[in-house]
């Protein structure tokens, strides 16, 4: 009974993250002609070097909702939306490169949600006291034959090399940096289905190894 539940939570909130994506389509469709209508005035006006700036950010925002058309799970890709639209709220440039679709992905995309929503949060807190020109994250999700491999960077202050361990540690927090928050966690999961993670500083990106399906059995 418990795992029938779960089964239909697990549905439920898969439906959800659909639902979501197609929304987020429906809004970048939606938003297009007022945006083509603003630059249009821009340079009627003739005011070309503001129409390139507004034209710059509209097409970044395209370019993050293409990219993550690209993943085969609909709840990682909410999960990179929700994230880049955080980061837009905040004035953190968020750059994003997705090579691989994960279709072997042997990770439930609920625990990888945990995996990229702990690195992407503390990334965002390791950029939040820089200037506004100087807040930059990156996340980049790529593949090889065997496993797929997820970095994500900040341009935040490096960590100090006595402490690149301890912040995996349970309960370990640099107070206000918080960039240990939750890595415990991340670690553990990333363990427990055969992957890796390091961290390398400065500038700092964590990078996680996870096997693909099947790969262990070749």
């Amino acid at each position: 009974m418990e795992e029938q539940d779960n089964l239909i939570r697990q549905q439920a909130k898969h439906i959800q993250d659909l639902e979501e994506m197609i929304r987020n389509i429906r809004a970048q469709r939606h938003d297009f002609i007022s945006h083509l209508q603003a630059v249009y005035g821009m340079l009627q006006m003739g005011k070309l070097e503001s129409a390139r700036e507004y034209l710059a950010e509209v097409t970044g925002d395209i370019r993050i909702l293409t990219q993550t058309l690209k993943l085969k799970s609909p709840e990682v890709a909410a999960l990179v939306q929700q994230k880049a639209a955080l980061a837009a709220s905040r004035n953190i440039s968020f750059g994003l490169v997705i090579e691989s679709d994960l279709a072997k992905l042997a990770v439930r995309p609920h625990n990888l949600n945990r995996i990229l929503g702990n690195l992407l949060d503390n990334a965002m807190d390791a950029v939040a006291f820089l200037a506004t020109r100087d807040r930059y994250i990156r996340l980049e999700i790529n593949e090889d034959e065997e496993n797929y491999i997820i970095s994500v960077g900040n341009s935040g202050p490096g960590i100090r090399e006595d402490l690149m361990e301890k912040i995996f540690e349970p309960g370990f927090s640099t107070k206000g940096e918080n960039r240990g928050l939750g890595l415990a966690i991340v670690r553990e999961i990333v363990q427990q289905h055969g992957g890796k993670i390091k961290v390398s500083s400065p500038p700092t990106i964590f990078t996680v190894t996870l096997p693909k399906a099947g790969a262990e059995e070749q």
